[in-house]
Parts: C-alpha cells; sequence; structure tokens
C-alpha cells in the first residue's frame, strides 16, 4: 500500500511527511509549509476545504482533493485534529485508508494509535447540518458580543447615574442639617429665656420641637454617611480625645429625646481617667446618638437605657495597647435570632415597630458599624426576643503623652 501521513500543528503547518511504501513521489514539502500547498497549486481550493472541515468537525474521511502532481489525478485524504495536532493519511484509491493504516502499524505504531479513532468514523467527511451548526454558532457568538457591549455601556451608564445620587443626596442632607440646627438652638434658646414663665404645655410643645429636630438631624447625619459610604468617600478626622467627656456630652443630649418617652438614661464612666483615643469626635457622636436613639426606640415607655464606658487589654489597641469598651443597653422588645444575623446591613429593618410606632430606614446600625471599623474596632450585638438588646463597642486606645 503506497501512501503518505502528514503531521502539522493546529494551524495546518507540516511537521513531517511520513512515506508508506512507496509514498507519492509528486507530494514533498519542507516542515512548516501550509499543508494545502504539498498538493500543488490547482488543488489549493480543494485542500483549503479539508482544512477548514477539519478545524469545524475534527475528522475528515476520504476527502478527494484534485492534485496534477500524482497519475491518479485525485487524491484522498482522511484526517483528524487532535490535542498534538493534525495528522492527515493520504491515499490515490478512495476507501484506501484502513490498508494504510494496517501497513503504517509495523512501521509507526505511534503514528498508526493516533489515527485509529478514524476506524470507527463514517465515510462523510462532516456529520449532516454541521456547516448549517457552525453558522448558527457563530451568530449567537456575535450576538452575545453585541450583549456583552451593551451590557457594558449601561453598567458605565448605571455607575454615572448612581454617583450623581449620591452627589445629590449629599448636597440635600449637608442644606438640611444647618437650618435643623438652627431649630434646635432657637428652641433651646426660648427655654432658657422664658424659663419659669412657660406654662406645662407650652413647655411640651418646646420640648417636642427640640425632639424632632434632634432626630431629623440624626436622619441627615445618616444620609450624609451613606452618601459618602457609596461613593467610598467617609473620611475620619481623628485627634487624640477624652472618651470620657465625649460620651457625657452625647448622654445629656440624646436624653431630650429619652425624656419624650419617660425614659432614664444611665450613664456609668470609669472615675479613674481613661487614655486619650484617637479617634474622629463627631463620627463617635453619630455613631452614640444611633445606638441611644434605637435604644430609646424599643424600649417602653417609663424604662431604662444603661450606657458604660470601660477600659479592657486586649489584643485591639493602638499604642497603649489597650481598647476602650461602651455599651449599650436597653430593657426592650429585644431582636429575633433571625434578624440578629443581617443587623449590621444597609437597609436591613427589622420587623419590629418602636414601641411606640417609630419608624426606621434601616441605615443606623449599618453606618455605626462603617465608623467603628473605620477606627479599627468592632460592634457586636447581643440580644433575644423579651430581655432587650446590649451593642458593645470596642476601640483602640492611645496612651496620654507624659
Amino acid at each position: 500500500m503506497d501512501g503518505l501521513v502528514l503531521t502539522c500543528d493546529h494551524d495546518g503547518r507540516l511537521r513531517a511527511l511520513h512515506r508508506v511504501g512507496a509514498g507519492l513521489p509528486g507530494l514533498t514539502g519542507k516542515p512548516g509549509t501550509p499543508f494545502p500547498a504539498l498538493f500543488g497549486p490547482d488543488a489549493v481550493a480543494g485542500a483549503l476545504d479539508l482544512f477548514s472541515g477539519l478545524r469545524k468537525s475534527g475528522r475528515a474521511l476520504d476527502h478527494p482533493v484534485p492534485s496534477r502532481l500524482d497519475p491518479a489525478g485525485v487524491l484522498h485524504v482522511s484526517g483528524l485534529s487532535d490535542a498534538e495536532g493534525m495528522v492527515l493519511a493520504v491515499t490515490r484509491a478512495p476507501g484506501g485508508f484502513p490498508a494504510l493504516t494496517e501497513a503504517l502499524d509495523a512501521l509507526n505504531p505511534r503514528l498508526a494509535r493516533r489515527l485509529a479513532p478514524l476506524g470507527s468514523a463514517v465515510a462523510t467527511p462532516e456529520l449532516p447540518g454541521a456547516d448549517a451548526l457552525f453558522d448558527e454558532m457563530t451568530l449567537l457568538n456575535n450576538e452575545l458580543a453585541n450583549v456583552q457591549r451593551a451590557l457594558a455601556k449601561a453598567n458605565a451608564e448605571l455607575a454615572a447615574s448612581n454617583e450623581q445620587k449620591n452627589r445629590l443626596m449629599g448636597m440635600l442632607a449637608h442644606d438640611l442639617r444647618t437650618p435643623l440646627q438652627v431649630v434646635v438652638g432657637f428652641a433651646e434658646l426660648l427655654e432658657q429665656r422664658l424659663d419659669g414663665r412657660l406654662e406645662a404645655t407650652e413647655r411640651a410643645c418646646l420640648e417636642r420641637i427640640r425632639e424632632s429636630s434632634l432626630s431629623m438631624r440624626h436622619m441627615v447625619e445618616d444620609a450624609l454617611s451613606l452618601a459618602a459610604l457609596q461613593a467610598g468617600r467617609l473620611r475620619l478626622a481623628r485627634r487624640p480625645s477624652d472618651l470620657a467627656a465625649l460620651v457625657r456630652r452625647n448622654v445629656s443630649m440624646n436624653r431630650v429625646l429619652a425624656e419624650g418617652k419617660c425614659i432614664t438614661i444611665e450613664l456609668s464612666v470609669p472615675e479613674r481617667p481613661l487614655p486619650m483615643a484617637d479617634v474622629d469626635p463627631a463620627k463617635l457622636d453619630q455613631l452614640l446618638n444611633n445606638l441611644l436613639s434605637n435604644a430609646v426606640k424599643y424600649s417602653d415607655r417609663g424604662g431604662r437605657v444603661r450606657v458604660a464606658l470601660s477600659e479592657a487589654a486586649g489584643e485591639v489597641g493602638g499604642e497603649g495597647g489597650g481598647r476602650a469598651r461602651l455599651r449599650v443597653s436597653d430593657d426592650g422588645r429585644g431582636i429575633p435570632p433571625a434578624e440578629l444575623a443581617q443587623l449590621f446591613q444597609p437597609f436591613a429593618r427589622t420587623g419590629r415597630l418602636g414601641t411606640e410606632g417609630e419608624g426606621t430606614v434601616g441605615l443606623g446600625l449599618y453606618i455605626c458599624r462603617s465608623i467603628v471599623e473605620g477606627h479599627g474596632g468592632r460592634i457586636t450585638a447581643d440580644s433575644a426576643p423579651g430581655r432587650g438588646s446590649t451593642f458593645t463597642v470596642d476601640l483602640p486606645l492611645v496612651a496620654s503623652s507624659p
């Protein structure tokens, strides 16, 4: 049996030419030559069809290639594409592939094993409909590329829209904060100037103005912080601060909100001064405002809220190697375990309303967590239905200078 076996790379470039029997004297070529060129100029079109079929279906059997380089005038090529590249068996007569591989087995068993999968192939170069399937896959691939481009454009537009929304939220919240502060200030001024001349109803009205204004200011601060967080711009203006003084001042201000529900806020701070803490006082005020307003919101009228500040040695710390621990506890309704796991997520709203119907947008505790983690600390919640809630904040301390 006379014939040739060509081994090529995946691009169809000749690696080696193996003669079986006398070979096919008219066909020869150097390594690196595209195999369609071996069949002569007039056979390139047919050989390229063969190459295309191998790329699509992975195999061909008795594919006719006209060639004037051989006396037969037409050569028959069987081949396949595998992990190593392409391997082609060339014979003069159709159906000569089995005899060629049998002869090849004695000369080059490894090459014969590469061609063995063709032994069970059907005598057609491709499965019926393969061209249509390939065209359909190409069309789908093009459509997928178009959808990906459209999606990338939509994502870019969405990111720009989100940035504009964040800027608008920040501007609105900033513009609302100043007039609210004015309302609180004038309510306090009136209460001081008219002390002793106000009836109980009038004093209650001033307290309600202060209480509502403070509550609104807390929400505005949360809106500002959310916009900054979403834009990745929550910055901390740290400076050495007296945590005990900061907590005392904040508790004094939040007692206005607590008095509206006849709730007592009890404060416990160490008698021995704590080391100075490297914190942002404004953000710590916001943290306390959120924790205390939540405690008041979910406590029954006439209840108690406890605030305790202490120092604890531990692995979290600044230069002083210690940490400050702040606890805010209430005797309210508590939080179910299923809701506790999502408590510090943005817009995580529990199924509970405040004890007097107060609602929430679900931002306060998310912002608390962001502030605490921004300071290198941690915040945890311990709660269960019917036994109230305790929020614990650990913050690094910085030792006071001598």
